[in-house]
């Protein structure tokens, strides 16, 4: 863990105590892209016509949305399984998709044609 993420969960922890919610975190995966994941409460959840809402028996859990600042997007990354994400699938995912790309395969020539 770096220094700014305890400074930001040093933070967090005493924004909590004071009374103030935080419905959301930004988080940056080694690739450079920046996410925002929120938190879904119980009882909460996706409608059939795709809006969110009161929903009872809904479990709650997370909601995943990708940002773009240089295309200024933001995407929802939905969930494996259900309408929400558990921590444990959201950290699996953000492992997996957030590691850099190895990009050095794009300068290599074909070993069966080498270029002069």
């Amino acid at each position: 863990m770096n220094a700014t993420t305890k400074t930001t969960l040093a933070l967090a922890k005493t924004l909590a105590r004071s009374g103030f919610q935080i419905p959301a975190i930004e988080v940056h995966t080694p690739d450079g892209r920046t996410w925002n994941i929120a938190t879904v409460l119980a009882g909460r959840g996706r409608h059939l016509d795709g809006h969110w809402g009161p929903r009872p028996g809904a479990i709650g859990g997370f909601r995943l949305f990708e940002i773009d600042r240089d295309r200024e997007t933001i995407d929802e990354h939905d969930a494996i399984d259900g309408d929400t994400w558990t921590a444990d699938e959201l950290v699996d995912y953000l492992r997996a998709v957030g590691q850099p790309q190895d990009t050095t395969s794009w300068d290599r020539t074909n070993d069966k044609h080498p270029t002069t």
